[in-house]
């Protein structure tokens, strides 16, 4: 999360890290796995934030059709090319972007199993 936004209480769904999500993915706005402004999307589970005393749940939304492993990887390697933190391996964002990767191949795979 940007600047002063809350501490986080657990990883959400997909092992979603809600620390790592913008404001837009958290309002819907944009896919929780590829950052992608979404037209058309899907649930795919909620994360809680907690300020002080409050707890808040936010759904999350993915692309609808699946956000497919394509997506997610090309915003990781997007964001990687201009970010010199992750050249040194300590950007959250750039690792929000790895993460999400990983949750779409295991989903992938999932799907193609059953």
């Amino acid at each position: 999360m940007k600047g002063h936004q809350p501490a986080t209480t657990a990883p959400g769904a997909a092992g979603i890290d809600p620390a790592a999500l913008t404001r837009e993915q958290l309002l819907g706005w944009r896919c929780a796995l590829c950052g992608t402004l979404l037209t058309g999307d899907r649930p795919i589970g909620t994360v809680t934030l907690s300020q002080g005393p409050t707890l808040t749940t936010y759904p999350l939304w993915a692309c609808d059709p699946n956000c497919t492993t394509e997506n997610v990887w090309r915003a990781a390697l997007t964001h990687a090319a201009g970010c010199e933190a992750c050249r040194t391996g300590e950007c959250a964002t750039g690792q929000r972007h790895l993460d999400a990767y990983a949750t779409a191949i295991r989903q992938e795979h999932a799907e193609g199993a059953g």
